[in-house]
């Protein structure tokens, strides 16, 4: 049988390593919206503070903007 290489390159081990690190559903966790944008918060309704690291309650939405770059974790 063939021996398999599971060496990753630099290239697959940076995109994946935000996986790794992405917060679970529910938990709390410190988030910083990205330069530039203003994002509501969907918890209590107000503005995201740029560069102000903000705790809020881990959504559906929270990790769809973490995937889009708006948020990023504190």
């Amino acid at each position: 049988m063939a021996k398999t290489d599971t060496t990753k390159t630099a290239a697959e081990a940076e995109t994946t390593a935000p996986a790794a690190e992405r917060p679970r559903l529910g938990t709390i966790a410190n988030f910083i919206v990205s330069e530039g944008l203003m994002l509501r918060n969907s918890e209590t309704g107000a503005i995201f503070e740029a560069g102000v690291p903000t705790l809020q309650a881990v959504t559906t939405t929270t990790l769809r903007r973490l995937d889009d770059g708006d948020l990023r974790l504190a």
